[in-house]
């Protein structure tokens, strides 16, 4: 393992979440994931019974089961716990996943106007229908009839009158569940009940929609979600506040399941880029089962390249982005707060080009993300409260999932769903969802001129702004495919999906390949900012470039009604590019019939070596050993925590890439890595002491005050699947501040030891020393003043 230096002090730049004026300073909006102090989720063996688990954990000391899971899909629980780390936790019999309960933020709304006037006008200028062919499957007379959807949210004001007026079987919302109760914050004791009533507005506007309808005395009058047949089921998970956990969406994704969903929408997320968190598997799995499941890409584009949302992360997922459509000549007027802005279309043309407020893919082990995209600026939806006939303008990925989920019902209502098709339907219908995209213009940050000799990037779109008529109406269906082709050193050169003919014509194939803009990744290093550079650029410093592939496509051949044959392709990597540099391309292979459909496979990769350019992981300088703001370097602590002194170690970190693990670890004085290093570490084997905590707040504070806080409210080190940081407000610094408890909730006491901090490199086997990256030390805990005589550990 090459460990950082300890440097010099520096002063931690303002736009740092650790550079916050006191400990009331509360983290950013874009902070969308935290750790809940001491709460995991775990997953129990298939042959384990759930209750008889629980009342095995419930007996032992300091494990307190919150929330049982019995399903099919997923069987386990959420717990709190004193003494138990993730290492320890998998250690438990019966026990085969374990993670950390995260934190989850609403994707509040990029822009957001309330008060807008429900009249014909108003609805035809913000409709977006005509630019996804949804206006033309609502002539037909294809409404989402009959199809079940479940939308996991902030519950939904059933009372609007678009939204039916009223709630359970024989009304639009027909059914859901309130699994928290009103005015609920994470932490607190839920109370749930039947009545999923909205007290925020999200999860009504998204509702509107998927499914909304305004009516009048003569039948529909003009303004329609998406499906406004479809039965709506609401499934809350915040009450008031923004926050919820991760378990609580979970026993919402399982209650929609249970309940018989056809299709489950979440417009809820954090930066995660890692398809293995508890959440991530969940709704993953109940796509196997048959159910479409789509959840937003989220809202942070400015964080740059590869800086995925969580829930989305799932193979079987569809991971959604945002789009801005508008008619010629149309200009919106959107209010934030008190900042008013007007934008109006380009060149006096129709607009159709990513929202640049959409998070950008892929996933950090180079999986394609996210899906497709579909409208989500200054969208025209219900609202809640009034005269229960509100409505309002919001912007955001949680406008265009709902969007996606309205098409996938669509279809549903006119093919049926998995009790017609079987458990594989889901993946089928979600890959005629991503290739029914049409490419959108390199749009620059500053949203002012879309540049169409490049084509945005699938790490931004997938497969482009979906199109319900090649979605409901094509023959042509292909097999649920991304091509992920890594990168250098993993290329992943052939690839191949199954084209099907499901009409009643002989049709021929043919293929070719569209490349879209690449964009070089890195800032280099700067002098005039050596503590923060090399790092990732955030999206206001990416420039499109032209990073072509080469491909060889299979010959042209036919299909007969209900043949299927697979199409193999076999991509060469990119040349002449700078791959210190850290380029990344896309594009999408195209599918043709001759019948005149056109589908599209997106590919991703990067053309350099992810792991040998992320030897060193780190912005600039980083990792930063600091005590109070007078030292750095500092290797004493007293753990005293008052306001005078803040005498404990604070760890600050910025990474260029997401990392599998995070390990804060204290080992005796006498720890050499060569000789000492094994994975997992066990305590009291190889000098080994046990693992640090860290308390929940730190990134969002300068400061602890222990007369307002609560020095127990930690989390306990390891940390796994951990977004990189980005050059925007909420994702900028990570702070890591350890009051002297360790994972298994006993105190070091005075004595000599070496921590150890570290993060594991792309790719890279953790078992080898030389896999992490950051900084190691020997320290000394001294007795606080006025308490000389304690002793080395104590519980």
């Amino acid at each position: 393992m090459r460990f950082a230096q300890l440097l010099p002090a520096l002063a931690l730049v303002a736009r740092g979440a650790a550079a916050q004026d006191d400990d009331e300073a509360t983290g950013p909006a874009d902070v969308e994931v935290e750790v809940e102090a001491k709460r995991f989720i775990i997953e129990f063996a298939s042959d384990v019974h759930a209750k008889t688990k629980r009342d095995e954990l419930s007996s032992e000391e300091g494990i307190t089961v919150l929330t049982t899971f019995e399903s099919a899909v997923f069987s386990g629980a959420s717990l709190e716990t004193d003494n138990h780390n993730l290492d320890t936790l998998r250690g438990l019999p019966g026990v085969v996943g374990v993670w950390t309960n995260g934190k989850v933020r609403l994707f509040a709304p990029v822009k957001r106007q309330d008060g807008v006037e429900p009249d014909a006008a108003t609805a035809a200028a913000h409709a977006v229908h005509w630019a996804t062919g949804v206006d033309e499957l609502h002539a037909e007379g294809v409404l989402g009839q009959g199809v079940k959807v479940g939308i996991v949210d902030t519950g939904v004001w059933y009372r609007h009158a678009a939204l039916g007026g009223g709630f359970g079987p024989g009304f639009k919302v027909a059914g859901g569940w309130d699994l928290v109760g009103d005015d609920w914050a994470p932490g607190a004791e839920k109370r749930p009940d039947a009545d999923p009533a909205d007290e925020q507005g999200h999860g009504t506007h998204c509702a509107g929609i998927l499914a909304g309808e305004e009516v009048g005395e003569a039948g529909p009058s003009g303004w329609r979600g998406v499906a406004p047949r479809a039965s709506l089921y609401a499934y809350k998970v915040f009450g008031l506040g923004d926050g919820t956990d991760e378990a609580t969406i979970i026993d919402a994704f399982l209650r929609a399941y249970d309940d018989g969903m056809d299709v489950i929408t979440a417009s809820v997320g954090g930066r995660g880029g890692f398809a293995e968190n508890a959440w991530a598997v969940v709704a993953n799995r109940i796509a196997a089962e048959g159910v479409v499941v789509t959840v937003a890409a989220g809202n942070s584009g400015s964080g740059g390249a590869y800086y995925a949302n969580s829930g989305s992360a799932g193979e079987n997922v569809l991971a959604v982005a945002s789009a801005e459509v508008k008619r010629a000549g149309n200009a919106t007027t959107t209010t934030t707060t008190n900042t008013t802005t007007t934008t109006g279309d380009d060149s006096g043309g129709t607009v159709r080009r990513p929202s640049t407020f959409t998070s950008w893919g892929g996933l950090y082990d180079l999986s394609v993300k996210p899906d497709v995209a579909a409208p989500g600026t200054d969208i025209f939806s219900t609202w809640l409260g009034g005269d229960d006939n509100q409505f309002a303008l919001l912007s955001g990925t949680s406008m265009a999932t709902p969007y996606v989920a309205g098409v996938a019902a669509l279809y549903i209502s006119k093919h049926g769903g998995r009790a017609v098709h079987g458990m594989g339907f889901a993946r089928d219908l979600a890959m005629r969802i991503v290739a029914s995209g049409a490419s959108l213009p390199w749009l620059p940050y500053d949203g002012e001129a879309a540049e169409p000799a490049f084509r945005a990037p699938s790490q931004q779109v997938g497969g482009g702004l979906v199109d319900a008529r090649k979605v409901v109406g094509y023959d042509t269906a292909l097999e649920l495919r991304r091509f992920g082709l890594n990168d250098t050193a993993n290329f992943r050169a052939g690839q191949e999906v199954a084209v099907r003919n499901t009409g009643g014509e002989t049709v021929a194939y043919s293929f070719a390949v569209e490349s879209w803009a690449g964009v070089e990744m890195l800032k280099a290093y700067d002098g005039r900012d050596p503590a923060e550079t090399p790092r990732i650029r955030y999206r206001p410093e990416m420039v499109p470039s032209n990073i072509s592939v080469d491909v060889v496509l299979p010959d042209q051949f036919e299909l007969g009604p209900g043949e299927e044959r697979k199409a193999k392709f076999v991509f060469e990597a990119p040349q002449g590019v700078n791959q210190t540099a850290l380029p990344a391309y896309g594009g999408r292979v195209l599918v043709k019939g001759s019948n005149g459909e056109v589908l599209g496979v997106p590919f991703q990769g990067l053309a350099f070596d992810l792991k040998e350019q992320m030897q060193s992981p780190f912005h600039g300088t980083y990792p930063w050993l600091r005590s109070t703001a007078a030292y750095s370097n500092k290797t004493t602590f007293t753990f005293d925590l008052s306001s005078a002194a803040q005498d404990f170690p604070k760890i600050f970190m910025k990474i260029k890439w997401g990392t599998r693990e995070v390990r804060w670890d204290i080992y005796e004085s006498t720890y050499e890595e060569e000789r000492d290093w094994e994975y997992p570490p066990v305590p009291g084997r190889r000098g080994y002491i046990g693992s640090a905590t860290s308390w929940t707040g730190a990134s969002g504070s300068s400061s602890f005050n222990p007369a307002r806080r609560n020095a127990s409210d930690v989390f306990a080190m390891p940390e796994r699947d951990v977004a990189r940081n980005a050059l925007t407000t909420g994702g900028f610094t990570t702070s890591y501040w350890w009051f002297g408890r360790l994972a298994d909730g006993s105190v070091v006491g005075p004595g000599n030891y070496t921590m150890r901090f570290a993060v594991l490199i792309p790719f890279a086997d953790p078992r080898n020393a030389n896999s992490w990256k950051g900084l190691t030390t020997k320290f000394t805990v001294l007795p606080k003043p006025g308490n000389e005589t304690v002793t080395r550990r104590w519980k």
